[in-house]
């Protein structure tokens, strides 16, 4: 497969997931703890027998992709904010 369509597939996971933060918020915590686990599962599930090849390689890192960074960027948000003191 070519690495441009790798590259790009994977980028527009991580774009996706970063617009998502930036409309939806950080507000439910339970959600972004949710995806990390379902990225991990995912992750780490073996291959489903009829589902194998290049497609189904990048589609299941897409999906991985893209709730990882969800989740995750739900914490860094929060470690990032600086709190105003009044």
């Amino acid at each position: 497969m070519n690495p441009l369509v790798v590259l790009l597939t994977y980028g527009g996971a991580v774009c996706l997931a970063l617009f998502l933060l930036y409309w939806f918020g950080t507000q439910r915590w339970y959600w972004h703890l949710a995806s990390v686990a379902a990225a991990v599962a995912i992750g780490l599930a073996p291959p489903i027998e009829s589902f194998r090849g290049a497609v189904a390689d990048l589609v299941t890192g897409f999906i991985f992709v893209l709730l990882f960074t969800w989740g995750v960027g739900a914490t860094a948000s929060h470690l990032m904010e600086r709190h105003k003191h009044a």
